[in-house]
């Protein structure tokens, strides 16, 4: 097979920066140089011969699919196969529907689909509809696996759970007990050794205090934060910021890029001051040590630390890349990242899948609400997820929709469209209205809630990062709002 050009655009063949992937998506090179979606190569050592385990005899086909993938992922020979060798494994798993799509279970531990109408994988939710998932059988011939999808073993032993906002319960008393004691450290290093430039903060402000900053949003799941439950963890580091925290019912915080955060330790490695920059390393390492004790910073902050712990015992690690600047150091960062962690990378080095991987994220934790998928109101939630993007674009710039779009698949990006075209589109119906929810997507319990306002963030924050980086609404989207004002009705009910 031979893989086209985006959307019939003509130019170098795909992989080169700025073209099309095997997955048809750009393949920009990340901060340190690197294609999205790469992953070390694992040198093959001889492994047997792959043998499939038979699936169980219960489910229905998409169930069963996935049991048989995470079986064979999981056998020994895997990690050192070729990647021939996975795609014969996994060619006879391939599902096909009558509407001609195909299915994967693939990398990440995530569903693919594949739809003649545009010849290329998108992550996709699985249907939900049980006539839908019986339909679907293994077939040939079928598509080729772009190797991006091809899972590698490291990637499905860490369960990354939903992406959660710092809302619903508020941080632990230890938690914030250890953070406190990590800013005074902080705040008490002397200005002159640690200059810092950022407008961000007051004049004075110690760079210590902005890498403990930057590791608190770096390593956030979501960093959407309530200000009713966590005042007091914000307010650790207000008296040194130049600007308010905001004003809305949440606290928007974009986080910043792992260069951001490698950036005032590099500085001072080429100050010639050693030992500043590993104060420097160590603080964020306090941090992060101190955060992965909750569910909602515990992914990023155990990837950061994979990369930064290794420095306390070996300071000089990064000085041979210290003189090819700061990518380069970032690089030697992101390669100790521990291999299941490296999703987490994402945002810095692959801001497009980052956002393919929100939005699936969003439209799981839709499921709940999308009624009954045998019903006649049922409303697929890949269809809700693309409806509830198109409000947020809609309230601030629906002109990115094309270039945002790009990354969902034919039919979504289609929807996306219609949807911001036409004011009488029917999924307009699911547009907060006011503040608030329509009824058809109030969630019942503050659980669903939760998650579905962090999606909604993390769909959000993703697309602005992929539209070049453009600022974050100081009063957050819509959405995500929408559903913080429903989190605040169902806690205040005595119920």
């Amino acid at each position: 097979m031979v893989w086209g050009p985006h959307d019939g655009a003509q130019g170098p063949p795909a992989g080169r920066p700025g073209w099309p992937s095997p997955l048809g998506q750009p393949t920009w090179p990340s901060a340190a140089g690197q294609p999205a979606w790469s992953r070390p190569y694992v040198p093959p050592q001889a492994p047997a011969a792959p043998v499939v385990p038979e699936p169980p005899v219960d489910g229905d086909p998409f169930t069963r699919t996935e049991h048989a993938v995470r079986a064979t992922v999981a056998a020994p020979w895997w990690r050192g196969a070729t990647p021939v060798q996975r795609r014969q494994a996994l060619l006879p798993r391939l599902l096909s529907l009558p509407d001609h799509s195909w299915w994967m279970y693939g990398a990440w531990a995530r569903w693919y689909r594949w739809h003649p109408a545009d010849g290329r994988w998108f992550p996709a939710a699985p249907p939900r509809s049980a006539a839908t998932r019986e339909a679907a059988r293994p077939g040939q011939p079928a598509p080729m696996i772009a190797s991006e999808i091809l899972p590698t073993g490291p990637d499905f032993a860490q369960d990354y759970g939903p992406p959660l906002a710092i809302t619903g319960s508020p941080v632990s008393g230890a938690l914030l007990f250890r953070l406190r004691s990590v800013a005074a450290e902080a705040a008490q290093a002397p200005p002159p050794d640690y200059p810092l430039g950022w407008s961000h903060f007051l004049h004075g402000t110690p760079s210590t205090i902005a890498a403990t900053w930057s590791t608190l949003l770096w390593c956030a799941s979501v960093p959407v934060f309530d200000p009713d439950l966590d005042n007091s963890l914000l307010g650790l580091w207000e008296p040194h910021l130049a600007q308010p925290l905001g004003t809305g019912r949440l606290r928007w915080l974009p986080p910043p890029p792992l260069h951001t955060v490698l950036g005032l330790y590099a500085e001072r490695l080429r100050a010639g001051r050693a030992d500043a920059a590993n104060q420097l390393v160590r603080c964020m390492v306090m941090t992060a040590q101190a955060l992965r004790d909750d569910p909602r910073f515990r992914i990023r902050a155990s990837a950061l630390l994979s990369m930064i712990e290794p420095l306390q015992a070996n300071p000089a690690l990064d000085h041979p890349a210290l003189p090819y600047g700061d990518q380069a150091v970032e690089r030697e960062w992101r390669g100790r990242c521990a291999a299941p962690l490296h999703a987490a990378l994402f945002a810095d080095s692959a801001p497009g899948e980052c956002f393919q991987l929100a939005f699936y994220d969003f439209a799981t934790a839709l499921r709940p609400l999308c009624g009954d998928a045998e019903g006649p109101a049922y409303i697929e939630p890949r269809h809700a997820a693309t409806a509830l993007l198109a409000a947020d674009m809609a309230a601030y710039r629906p002109d990115l929709a094309t270039p945002v779009g790009a990354w969902l698949d034919p039919e979504l990006r289609a929807l996306l469209g219609e949807i911001l075209d036409r004011p009488g589109h029917d999924l307009r119906e699911l547009w907060p209205a006011q503040g608030r929810l329509p009824d058809v997507l109030k969630p019942d319990g503050t659980a669903a809630t939760i998650e579905a306002l962090s999606g909604a963030a993390a769909t959000a924050i993703a697309w602005t990062r992929l539209a070049g980086g453009i600022p974050v609404p100081p009063d957050g989207f819509t959405v995500a709002n929408a559903f913080a004002a429903h989190l605040d009705g169902l806690q205040a009910s005595p119920n």
